[in-house]
């Protein structure tokens, strides 16, 4: 998506909004600023936006968290297909049957951002939090996001990337899985955005058979066997398969 279609400061708003969704209570507009690099004045203007309207309560302590008002926003988002029971009962049989944690993900702009999440109950295993960002470059699940976008758009996301994304891999590890996910249908990241973590990906759809999101199994590398990770990538295409069915049929019935 480029940037000449965007509206600057509607863009840093949707960060501040989702930053104070991902961390209530513990941020202040000072923190805020900081943490997303915009401007302390420009950030404390935002966060009195949406004060006025309800979106953002700042508390007492300056700290924020979200307002009444989105609960009507919230009411709305419970009949989205990606918010159904189904997908939440699909991310808990995952997550009950691997030991892992599950989640799923969408494309915003250049970036992956979890939109639910199944944490391992393992004390030690990997937790995502629900609007946790990561650029497409980076994981199992953004290699799915870009696997319907021309080479063109490909090239510009590598390209723009941040230097961060090549810690661990190289723009041809990238390009390896999006053709992984085209041909194959399952991304596996053996630990290329951060080395002791791994990810499974595979795509959703929605009900025109548009690419609408990622579902994703994702924890520690370290005592993973091939076979285990074969059966697991067995496991996350069946269930995928599974719900993109159950897309086209409701589709077709309310047709």
């Amino acid at each position: 998506m480029k940037a000449v279609n965007q509206i600057p400061v509607l863009q840093k708003a949707i960060q501040v909004i989702g930053a104070v969704g991902a961390y209530p209570r513990e941020n202040t507009t000072a923190t805020l600023a900081r943490s997303l690099k915009i401007a302390p004045a420009t950030c404390y203007r935002i966060i009195q936006t949406f004060a006025r309207n309800g979106w953002v309560r700042v508390l007492e302590n300056g700290k924020c968290e979200l307002g009444d008002s989105l609960f009507v926003v919230l009411h709305q988002l419970q009949s989205h297909d990606l918010m159904g029971a189904r997908i939440a009962d699909a991310l808990k049989d995952l997550t009950d049957a691997t030991g892992v944690t599950s989640k799923v993900s969408v494309r915003d702009a250049d970036e992956a951002v979890t939109l639910l999440r199944v944490d391992s109950l393992d004390p030690m295993g990997l937790s995502v939090r629900p609007g946790s960002r990561f650029h497409l470059t980076l994981g199992a699940s953004g290699s799915v996001l870009m696997a319907d976008l021309t080479g063109k758009e490909l090239d510009r996301i590598i390209d723009e990337a941040p230097a961060v994304c090549w810690e661990s891999q190289t723009p041809d590890d990238v390009r390896r899985r999006v053709m992984e996910a085209r041909t194959r249908g399952t991304v596996y990241d053996s630990g290329k955005y951060r080395p002791d973590i791994f990810g499974i990906s595979a795509p959703l759809y929605d009900a025109e058979g548009k690419l609408h999101a990622a579902l994703t199994l994702t924890g520690l590398k370290h005592g993973r066997l091939k076979k285990q990770i074969e059966e697991w990538r067995l496991l996350l295409a069946k269930q995928t398969a599974k719900l993109n069915e159950g897309r086209r049929r409701n589709e077709n019935c309310r047709s």
